[in-house]
């Protein structure tokens, strides 16, 4: 059984993306294990609902992992092809620059985001704003508390700088469809109270949905993971969890 915590929210009242991701990836990597030259997908195909039982799921003959909330499939993980791509990376200080410039510290769509919003108390606080001279690319600094260095809190992070990357949020919101993280490090990857960088880049545009790619970087400016997400724009007021509750 998995639940997800009413800190983790991304809309009020439904999971935070990435880090709903990331559990589910924590799971599958705990029932298959890691494979060379692979990474976890996760695609969400329901807003996560909170503080609600989910059960997992293997179908027959499959290296799938669904979580479900009854028979309603919340999200589902599987392995992909590595694809090694990065983002060059800035300093810390640049990205503490890039993020005094923070678009959601204007407008928000959802301010309680645990990732990215500046009005949950107890979130990461991850604030990417523009790169200057780095077209489609957005940074932030981010220190990781005791409390939030595993790796599910990877995905979490590496989730809302790549939407933020896509431009204007408040006027044409996006919510994650779907992500993949590669680990590049072998050891525990995040060190708690020590300055690490995110950054997000935006690749394409098509229709509702957006491509984009992220990055997270270590203290001694290590690549400590990699991710490729898309995400698919919606109306604030219809982004619903499966109970049908409202979050908008």
């Amino acid at each position: 059984m998995v639940t997800i915590a009413r800190r983790f929210n991304g809309p009020p009242h439904s999971g935070n993306g990435g880090y709903v991701c990331g559990v589910l990836a924590g799971q599958f990597l705990a029932e298959f294990g890691p494979t060379p030259g692979a990474k976890v997908q996760v695609t969400l195909r329901k807003p996560p609902p909170l503080e609600k039982p989910l059960t997992l799921r293997q179908p027959p003959e499959t290296e799938v992992l669904r979580l479900l909330d009854g028979t309603t499939v919340i999200a589902e993980a599987e392995l992909v092809e590595a694809t090694g791509e990065l983002i060059e990376p800035v300093s810390y200080d640049e990205a503490a620059a890039a993020s005094k410039d923070y678009a959601g510290f204007v407008g928000h769509p959802f301010p309680t985001c645990f990732v990215c919003g500046p009005e949950h108390a107890t979130g990461l606080h991850i604030f990417a704003g523009p790169v200057p001279g780095r077209r489609d690319v957005v940074a932030a600094p981010w220190t990781p508390a005791e409390d939030t260095v595993g790796p599910e809190f990877v995905w979490a992070a590496l989730d809302c700088p790549g939407g933020w990357s896509a431009g204007d949020l408040e006027g044409r919101p996006v919510v994650l469809g779907r992500m993949s993280v590669e680990m590049l490090k072998e050891s525990e990857p995040l060190v708690p109270g020590e300055p690490h960088v995110v950054l997000g880049r935006h690749l394409r545009t098509e229709g509702r949905k957006t491509f984009t790619v992220s990055a997270l970087y270590g203290p001694s400016g290590e690549p400590v993971a990699s991710a490729e997400a898309t995400w698919i724009a919606v109306d604030p007021a219809a982004v619903l969890p499966a109970d049908g509750g409202v979050t908008g």
